[in-house]
């Protein structure tokens, strides 16, 4: 999988993410801003360990802050 591919299912994972009462949790800016914060050089040395809903879970903690 690409860093670009990898990218892109994250940011789906982040919008499928809701709150307690169903609504979604980012819209499409949010969730990218959050995903922008980390750098191709830090998806690609997680790449290997880590699923894209693995990464969604830490960026959509760090959106709760």
């Amino acid at each position: 999988m690409s860093i670009e591919e990898f990218r892109k299912e994250i940011l789906s994972a982040l919008l499928e993410k809701t709150n307690t009462k169903g609504e979604p949790r980012f819209d499409e800016v949010s969730a990218k801003e959050l995903l922008n914060q980390l750098s191709d050089n830090e998806l690609e040395e997680g790449i290997l360990f880590n699923t894209p809903e693995d990464v969604a879970d830490v960026l959509s903690e760090i959106g709760r802050l």
